[in-house]
């Protein structure tokens, strides 16, 4: 939470967090407040959810969802085994969706004739 605060105090945004908790886990949530009518605070509010998601994937977390428009920036954070979790999603996709129709770029899983160029994603 003191991560996201600073994070939150560096791109000039409010701070307003909570935290779901169950029986097993705890989940903290930063709520980004801007206003939309305010281009500058449009791309601050982009550039602290990106930064978020980047400190939070060093650290080993996860986000748990996100906007379609986040989708590869967030799946590019499972980095283990140089993204083995998303090589095998990639080929599931093209064995099950070799036209790939069905929701390309969900969850960062794209087809094979939209994957090269994404930002941000390296394949071998």
């Amino acid at each position: 939470m003191s991560m996201a605060q600073g994070r939150c105090d560096e791109f000039g945004l409010d701070y307003m967090a909570g935290v779901g908790v169950s029986t097993r886990h705890m989940t903290p949530i930063t709520m980004i407040l801007f206003d939309r009518t305010d281009a500058d605070e449009r791309r601050r509010a982009r550039g602290l959810f990106q930064a978020l998601v980047e400190d939070a994937g060093r650290e080993g977390y996860g986000e748990y969802r996100t906007h379609i428009a986040m989708m590869d920036l967030v799946a590019g954070q499972y980095d283990f085994g140089g993204h083995a979790q998303r090589r095998f999603n990639e080929t599931l996709k093209d064995a099950l969706d070799p036209n790939g129709v069905l929701s390309p770029g969900k969850q960062g899983i794209w087809p094979r004739a939209l994957r090269e160029g994404r930002p941000g994603i390296a394949h071998e």
